[in-house]
């Protein structure tokens, strides 16, 4: 077996730490924490998520450069140590602040080390051809692990409440931390080895050299990607992060919500798997257009579908999928474009662009429900939303005449 399958296996296993703890948890977590530090008020909790990605305005370009710098090997380990000393730290909170300096200071860099910019700079290195499915294959490991995190959560909310499952949280991240740094390879070359497994070493790539953010930038093609991006995770998180507490005011039992939540997770992860195919079948751009489209028609369609369960399940799981080609498609389309080389700067660089879009959504969503008691205006104005992000995707153009097959 080719040794790149090995990390994929690792970045399989950075990004189910770093999604699951740093953002399936919250919505889990969002009800207990309102509870007991905002007198129940869901939009003060929710926008952690969007304390959470606004520092990856300045954190995103900073990973990138320092990935390609120092390599993966040593940077993803940094990364997990300062998840587990951020979540250790939570278990002695006692104000909502508490939880906003964390999610500031800690988790940002290790979201961006272990899994946006970290894994994904990692598979890339290793694979050219074969890139959109190794890539959906290492992602497949974010969903899974919001399917596992929800009912982790749930078992030690019963067990001692909120604080406990932040204590599981750091034990998990401090783990991952030496096992990262034994396993991790940066590169094909440093084994002997070329993308793909291949005979002879891949083309030298259209982009080489320094790139600063000033000059990506100046790239339009950067910011159609990005924009588009932060357009489609406007409405991914804003459903993600409200999707228990909407189980839990159709009135449906805590383990009918934890099991949405899950689906939502799942249905991501075949995504992944499915529009990683469809980007080595058809190309990345196309791949990426297609799972947005899927997500512009579920979410004008889910007002409709939740007043019964099995409904409510059936669009959670479609959306899931939609939702989890989003992430592999930008990667795989920005790997297209800037090469190997630019890859990694690349992913950290288009951090500024999608992060005001993606900061916003689960506050927009948790606050249209505070004024009106319904989520049904969200959903509309993110599948609005994804019909801008469409169309900006179909702007890109590609410079080399062997990029896409699309």
């Amino acid at each position: 077996m080719f040794y790149g399958w090995r990390m994929v296996g690792v970045a399989f296993g950075a990004q189910m730490v770093a999604s699951g703890l740093g953002f399936y948890a919250l919505p889990r977590l969002l009800q207990p924490l309102a509870d007991e530090f905002a007198s129940g008020a869901r939009a003060e909790v929710a926008a952690l998520t969007a304390a959470m990605s606004l520092p990856g305005i300045v954190v995103g370009p900073a990973v990138g450069r320092a990935v390609a710098r120092y390599g993966v090997r040593r940077m993803m380990p940094v990364g997990a140590l300062a998840m587990a000393a951020g979540f250790a730290a939570l278990t002695q909170a006692t104000a909502l602040w508490h939880f906003y300096a964390v999610y500031v200071l800690a988790v940002p860099f290790a979201v961006g080390t272990l899994s946006s910019v970290g894994a994904n700079a990692l598979v890339g290195s290793w694979f050219d051809r074969k890139r959109p499915i190794a890539i959906g294959v290492s992602q497949f490991g974010m969903s899974i692990a919001g399917a596992v995190c929800v009912f982790f959560i749930s078992w030690t909310l019963g067990i001692g409440g909120w604080r406990t499952s932040y204590l599981g949280f750091a034990l998990v991240a401090a783990v991952s931390a030496p096992l990262l740094f034994l396993l991790i390879r940066d590169r094909p070359e440093d084994l002997g080895l070329h993308a793909d497994g291949a005979a002879a070493p891949r083309p030298t790539p259209v982009h080489h050299g320094d790139w600063t953010l000033r000059e990506a930038l100046r790239d339009r093609n950067l910011w159609y990607a990005g924009v588009a991006s932060g357009l489609c995770f406007f409405g991914s998180t804003g459903i993600l992060q409200n999707a228990h507490a909407l189980a839990s005011d159709g009135g449906y039992s805590t383990g009918q919500a934890d099991t949405l939540l899950a689906t939502l997770a799942l249905g991501a992860a075949l995504g992944k798997l499915v529009f990683g195919w469809l980007g080595v079948r058809f190309g990345e751009r196309a791949s990426f257009s297609i799972a947005i489209a899927a997500q512009t028609a579920l979410l004008a369609a889910m007002p409709s579908t939740q007043e019964v369960y099995a409904g409510l399940i059936s669009s959670g799981l479609g959306l899931g999928m939609a939702l989890g080609g989003i992430m592999p498609g930008l990667s795989a389309l920005l790997a297209r474009l800037y090469g190997a080389v630019r890859f990694g700067p690349a992913m950290g660089y288009v951090a500024p662009i999608m992060i005001p879009f993606q900061m916003s959504g689960a506050f927009v969503a948790a606050r249209i429900f505070d004024t009106t008691g319904s989520y049904d205006g969200a959903f509309y104005g993110f599948a609005i939303a994804g019909v801008a992000a469409g169309t900006l995707v179909l702007r890109i153009r590609f410079r080399s005449a062997s990029a896409p097959n699309d």
